[in-house]
């Protein structure tokens, strides 16, 4: 369309055909967003009272399995000793059902790391003879004791890996590292929570693993 052609009174037309337009595009645009308003209150209102409930009931039994289990943590203290293990997993010997009841754990650390970093950078520089081998093992490490962008932190899950490579290493002063850098840990209970699994029979008979998890 050319407007140039259009006559004056075209134009008008045109003009308010598009003005009727954006304003039925706005009318419809704040209905929409009434209607989201609107549903997301009948969600909210259907459902809270029953999660809310829910979330009752699952304290009140999570509460009653660490009751439950307080019984088996003092004679498996009494069979193997005092542990400060932040879980404990039951299983059947049939290996059909497990219940693992624990606390979930935040770890960050007190900044005595850094010595233990210091450390087992001087593992390092000490093999920097082999430069090939060097490399690829400093890659490796950075790997394992990279901070996280935005608390700076280690990773524990990382750290735990590294630890578990001791014997690969054999060098002192990388152990001397390491426990540095365990030590420097501050471990803090969070929330309790149960786990696990059983195996049942679905409606063909095969038996499938039911996972459940819940936090309180």
């Amino acid at each position: 369309m050319n407007l140039d052609e259009l006559s004056p009174e075209d134009k008008e037309k045109l003009r308010k055909q598009l003005h009727d337009e954006e304003r039925e595009a706005k009318r419809k645009a704040q209905e929409d967003k009434e209607s989201f308003k609107d549903l997301t209150k009948l969600f909210v209102l259907a459902n809270i009272d029953s999660l809310v409930e829910f979330k009752n009931i699952v304290e009140e039994k999570v509460g009653e399995l660490f009751e439950d289990y307080s019984v088996i943590k003092e004679l498996k203290q009494q069979v193997y000793g005092p542990s400060d293990q932040d879980s404990h997993t039951s299983t059947l010997q049939d290996g059909s059902a497990s219940i693992t009841i624990g606390h979930n754990v935040s770890i960050k650390f007190n900044g005595n790391e850094s010595a233990g970093l210091k450390k087992i950078n001087e593992y390092l520089n000490s093999l920097a003879s082999d430069e090939e081998n060097f490399q690829k093992l400093k890659k490796a490490i950075d790997i394992y004791l990279k901070r996280n962008a935005k608390t700076g932190d280690l990773s524990p899950s990382k750290i735990i890996e590294l630890n578990s490579l001791r014997k690969d290493f054999n060098s002192e002063l990388f152990n001397e590292g390491l426990d540095i850098i365990m030590d420097s840990q501050i471990r803090t209970r969070n929330s309790i929570y149960v786990s696990g699994w059983k195996f049942v029979e679905d409606e063909n008979g095969k038996k499938v693993k039911k996972e459940f998890r819940f936090t309180v």
